[in-house]
């Protein structure tokens, strides 16, 4: 078909079935689109098309006009609304993720045979390495006189609190690196990017508890045993596991984005076992700061009444942003102490963990779609 009024014969192809018509059927150039110097417009109106005993043909759709234009016409990125937007809902995901628990068991217990694998000792590395920490720390701050441990000996007292640190700062450590150390699996299977981190913290889980056996032998040395209050251990851990799990979850992805965290990140956890409360009681940090005209005054003198202003419980803003602290001090006061646990910060620390959870699995989520790709 050639375009009427044009200099130079040029042939447009047209599809549809109206380009089959003939005579009063024939596609119409649009003169408008001549105007300018620019290839014709030519808008194929799909009418009926005729069978060969000139009946037309039933269409069951009202006819879409095509038009043919220059490609470089077309924008270079598509709408908005025609693009696929990763939208996960959460409780959708840890759904999902529950129903492949069973992938889960079988990668950590694949990271936990390799882990000790072809080594001499074996499993006692998992107790080795809390008790070489107690070592270094008992011949470092051992001296310090500062550090009151409350008529406890100071080896018992620290052993608790690394402890607790050991379980977040190897889940950190592990599971933070857990989606670069799976990559070829990440971009070869279809079960939840979640099993990764997670299972690394059911490693070191399993690896903590090795630590008992050296706990007890040093309950055994001193002469001393675990109070009543020791029941309240379990709510504790469960406080440290949705804080770790959050926070792991969080970093895992972020990693993928920016690799430098994985440099940063071992320089993060040389550093929290000092801003943690491991080798320093808790109660140094102050319960009551009074807060007016600018200037910071800690604990209640005498008595005096301060006139404006307001009070600030830095322990509970402590456990806020770091639950690992008060989960170490409500373990120590309960199983070493036999005290009832100091709730106010538990209860931050709680509320804090709930946080973290949610803000880090959202964060895990919102770049999902991109590991395969990027790892």
């Amino acid at each position: 078909m050639v375009a009427s009024g044009s200099s130079s014969s040029r042939s447009l192809p047209v599809t549809g079935p109206s380009a089959t018509s003939q005579g009063s059927d024939a596609p119409e150039v649009e003169p408008s689109s001549r105007s300018n110097g620019a290839p014709p417009v030519i808008d194929v109106s799909a009418k009926q098309a005729r069978l060969p005993d000139g009946r037309a043909e039933s269409s069951s759709s009202d006819a879409v006009p095509l038009l043919i234009t220059d490609v470089s016409a077309l924008p270079d990125e598509p709408p908005d609304d025609i693009l696929f937007h990763h939208k996960a809902g959460l409780l959708k995901s840890a759904r999902l993720v529950w129903e492949h628990r069973e992938i889960i068991h079988s990668l950590a217990e694949r990271d936990f045979r390799a882990q000790y694998k072809q080594t001499a000792l074996g499993f006692l590395w998992a107790v080795l390495t809390p008790v070489a920490t107690l070592l270094v720390l008992v011949v470092v701050f051992s001296r310090i006189h500062s550090i009151h441990t409350q008529g406890i000996p100071f080896a018992l007292y620290a052993f608790v609190g690394i402890i607790c640190w050991s379980f977040f700062s190897s889940a950190l450590g592990q599971g933070g690196n857990s989606l670069l150390n799976n990559k070829a699996l990440l971009s070869k299977t279809q079960f939840p990017r979640e099993c990764f981190p997670l299972e690394n913290l059911v490693v070191n889980a399993i690896n903590t508890t090795f630590s008992v056996v050296p706990l007890t032998i040093l309950f055994v040395f001193f002469g001393r045993a675990p109070t009543i209050a020791t029941l309240w251990v379990p709510l504790f851990v469960l406080i440290e596991l949705v804080f770790a799990t959050g926070v792991v979850l969080g970093v895992a992805g972020l990693i993928i984005q920016a690799r430098d965290l994985t440099q940063l990140l071992p320089l993060v956890i040389s550093m929290g076992i000092f801003l943690t409360p491991v080798i320093w009681p808790f109660t140094l940090i102050p319960t009551h700061v009074h807060v007016a005209g600018g200037h910071l005054l800690t604990g209640i003198h005498g008595n005096h009444h301060w006139i404006g202003g307001f009070y600030v419980n830095l322990q509970v803003v402590y456990g806020f942003f770091n639950p690992v602290g008060p989960v170490i001090a409500s373990v120590r006061n309960t199983m070493l102490l036999g005290h009832a646990p100091s709730w106010p910060p538990l209860i931050a620390a709680a509320v804090g963990s709930i946080l973290y959870l949610v803000f880090g699995y959202k964060l895990f989520k919102r770049f999902e779609v991109d590991f395969a790709d990027i790892a």
